[in-house]
């Protein structure tokens, strides 16, 4: 138990606190219900197989242009380790997360994010959940951060050709503060994606990343946090099913050595 709390600490030390908003694989061409779960491969731990991250995320269109996109998030932690006293123990804790609420605005190849993280994850004695939660995506840090209100915009640049190659850049920043007090925080928010996009298959890679733009360097870490990103999604009706891998970079990569996931989407329509 104390070196799975030992690790959690130092991810909670290295990592910045803001990131994207939701995954960056949801469906772009129709309105959707996604659930993704994402189960993090701690190096210090012998987790189970339902340990990680679930997000409820929504993308619906509004009448007067543009949608309105949100995301319940939920983690849980259950696994073994050994104490000297007690020998073989088993722990299990669950959480919610912060819930999301945005609208993306513009169409074509020009749109941004606009939107907020309510203070909504419980600060007691499921903070490890939390934390796992928060080290199943280090995209969205700010998911499982307890007391801390976000709100972020972001602007995309996405282009499709004929061919269905396509490609998405996004650049923006967000502004994080927490509850009980304290300076706010800033952070740049970046990623890039690249893949293929056709009717019966969609698959890419991408990279995202954020910058602590109001500290500098953390002793023993950096202010940058990144990872590499994989999703594959099949299927050419309203349900797609996807796979997807998640490879932190730099000092996260010392807590967690990947995250695999899978998701269903169902559409509500098309654009």
């Amino acid at each position: 138990m104390k070196r799975f709390a030992g690790a959690i600490v130092l991810m909670l030390v290295l990592a910045p606190i803001a990131a994207h908003a939701q995954s960056l694989w949801l469906p772009r061409d129709r309105g959707s219900i996604t659930l993704e779960a994402l189960k993090p491969n701690f190096k210090t731990i012998d987790e189970d197989f339902f340990t990680g991250a679930f997000f409820l995320d929504l993308r619906t269109p509004i009448k007067e242009g543009g949608w309105i996109v949100a995301e319940v998030p939920y983690a849980r932690v259950s696994a073994d380790y050994f104490e000297v006293f007690f020998g073989l123990t088993h722990f299990s804790e669950a959480s919610l997360g912060n819930l999301y609420l945005g609208i993306e605005t513009g169409g074509g190849r020009y749109f941004g994010e606009f939107g907020v993280r309510f203070p909504t994850t419980p600060s007691g004695n499921d903070l490890i959940a939390a934390q796992t939660g928060a080290s199943s995506d280090f995209g969205r840090f700010n998911t499982f951060y307890p007391k801390l209100f976000s709100a972020q915009g972001v602007f995309n640049l996405r282009l499709v050709s004929p061919g269905g190659i396509s490609n998405r850049g996004r650049l923006g920043g967000a502004l994080a503060a927490y509850t009980a007090g304290g300076d706010p925080e800033l952070f740049g928010i970046y990623s890039w994606q690249t893949g293929y996009e056709g009717r019966a298959v969609r698959v890419g890679v991408g990279a995202s990343g954020t910058v602590w733009l109001t500290r500098g360097a953390v002793t023993g870490g950096s202010i940058f946090t990144n990872q590499l990103e994989a999703h594959a999604d099949f299927g050419a009706g309203r349900i797609r099913p996807g796979l997807e891998a998640k490879l932190p970079l730099g000092d996260p990569a010392d807590v967690v050595s990947v995250v695999l996931g899978a998701s269903l989407s169902v559409g509500l329509g098309s654009e």
